[in-house]
């Protein structure tokens, strides 16, 4: 009995293979009947007939095409390549095949298949600027930095890109930093309407170094008022947690003499709507037995090579008064993120400028506004300079308008 079920098993298996056998010969009707079947999300079954119009006629350009689409679809990536490859060295110029090519870089979910088939893809035709940005991502991810910076700063300068790609490469740009070096002077000269006539002298100096795509800096400022002085140790860090979103973190601690005895930040920034980047935080002074909070929102739109910022500080509350800022940022950028010139109308001073908010803690209803002005330039790869000036106007306690000078110098080294 059990022989006999096993024998009517075989002979049924038998005539469905052979029923799914495809005998049609001709090549047009093959491909028309495979593209009906894809049609129809009929994927396998178009694919079998694909197959069988590449075994009848191997430069039939639309069967292999049409086979392509199937095994995305199959999510037979690697086989796709092979017949997109196949099209590049014999009909590069065939309709559709650049764009399928283009296509399949994508789909690649290993970054290093995506670059060895880009580098394939270069070899037979001018791949698009979309996907030269997706290579500089991908040496990124597959961590060659060297050679997504080179790349994405030779995209850099092209007109082309949009504000999304633009984006992607100053990112890159950024997280392909493993050490910086800085050192930074800030002079600060009063005029006469202050009862202090020395100026102030502000030093800071500080490590970065990159652990993946975030980055981790130690910093030492020390502010030399002439009568005083006093100095701030702090850690920064930004983790990146996704192409989209990044945060801001920083502890600082001083000897209080100046600076606070404590201070914390803590910001979320989220790109949106390709062009946009939203910022929401916070800063938290300690000094002696009292804190001061200081919540932050702000709002940056990245437009060709403009980077435009408002930022809103609010707080703390010192003396039974609300200090506020309200600041603009503007950049443009040149060949690429390390080179551009920019500036900064502001009213109020926010706790970020550790150096000139200490004025805050004494005066907090006294209402200030400044300007600033400065370039960012490199020298070489490794080699940045800034430079910047700016005016601060404010209101004295004993009813005079006090005038500020602000002069800045700053050096980094990479490497």
């Amino acid at each position: 009995m059990l022989q006999r079920i096993l024998f009517l098993f075989i002979i049924l298996f038998a005539g469905s293979i052979h029923a799914q056998k495809i005998s049609e010969t001709n090549t047009d009707s093959l491909y028309f009947k495979a593209l009906e079947l894809y049609k129809e999300t009929s994927y396998q079954r178009s694919l079998d007939y694909t197959n069988r119009g590449l075994e009848l006629a191997p430069e039939y350009h639309d069967i292999r095409i049409l086979r392509v689409r199937n095994r995305w679809a199959l999510e037979q990536i690697g086989l796709a390549g092979d017949d997109l490859i196949y099209l590049l060295q014999n009909a590069p110029d065939y309709p559709g095949v650049s764009e399928l090519a283009n296509r399949q870089v994508l789909l690649f979910k290993e970054p290093q298949q995506a670059l060895e088939f880009i580098d394939i893809l270069e070899d037979q035709l001018n791949s698009s600027l979309q996907v030269q940005v997706l290579k500089a991502s991908l040496y990124e991810k597959a961590g060659k930095k060297e050679e997504a910076r080179e790349l994405a700063l030779e995209i850099f300068s092209n007109r082309k890109l949009n504000n999304d790609q633009r984006y992607t490469i100053q990112n890159i740009l950024k997280r392909t930093i493993s050490n910086e070096i800085g050192i930074n002077y800030q002079y600060i000269d009063f005029s006469d309407d202050y009862s202090r006539s020395d100026s102030w002298n502000t030093y800071s100096g500080e490590y970065l170094h990159y652990f993946g795509a975030s980055a981790v800096i130690a910093r030492f400022t020390h502010l030399d008022r002439g009568y005083e002085s006093g100095s701030l140790y702090e850690i920064e860090a930004y983790p990146v947690f996704s192409d989209r979103v990044y945060s801001f973190v920083n502890v600082g601690f001083s000897n209080g003499d100046i600076f606070p005895d404590l201070r914390a930040s803590a910001s979320i920034f989220v790109n949106f709507l390709k062009s946009f980047e939203a910022e929401a935080g916070g800063r938290l002074l300690h000094f002696s037995e009292q804190d001061y909070f200081t919540g932050i929102a702000g709002l940056t739109y990245y437009t060709g090579k403009f980077y435009l910022n408002g930022r809103a500080f609010i707080g703390p509350e010192t003396l039974d008064q609300l200090v506020q800022n309200y600041q603009f940022n503007i950049r443009y950028y040149f060949r690429d993120t390390d080179n551009y010139i920019f500036g900064r109308l502001g009213s109020g001073i926010s706790p970020d400028e550790s150096a000139i908010f200490t004025q805050v803690q004494d005066n907090p209803s006294l209402d200030a506004y400044y300007f600033n002005l400065g370039m960012n330039k490199t020298l070489g790869a490794k080699h940045i300079i800034q430079l910047s000036g700016g005016f601060l106007q404010e209101d004295l306690s004993n009813g005079n308008t006090g005038n500020q000078l602000l002069a800045n110098l700053g050096y980094r080294f990479r490497f």
